[in-house]
């Protein structure tokens, strides 16, 4: 199953959806457009695992964080030309 953000970039909210996933392979994707979490490998453009994000902001990130991530992801959207 998969939920969707239905506009091309990430959000903080996002973020904390995928570290909620629980699923150390849920990732987030960009498809047709959308960021969509995944609870697993999919058609589109990977951004970011659960594992991935953990290891970069930890378990229980501050907003901070998240939204400094989500500034990196959205920067590797608009550089792909996404």
């Amino acid at each position: 199953m998969t939920t969707e953000n239905p506009r091309p970039y990430v959000t903080t909210q996002d973020l904390r959806r995928l570290l909620e996933a629980g699923d150390p392979g849920a990732q987030l994707l960009l498809v047709a457009g959308a960021v969509q979490l995944s609870p697993g490998d999919s058609d589109g453009m990977a951004l970011i695992s659960r594992r991935e994000l953990v290891a970069h902001v930890g378990a229980d990130p501050a907003e901070n964080q998240l939204t400094e991530q989500a500034e990196l992801l959205n920067t590797l959207i608009r550089l792909q030309g996404a």
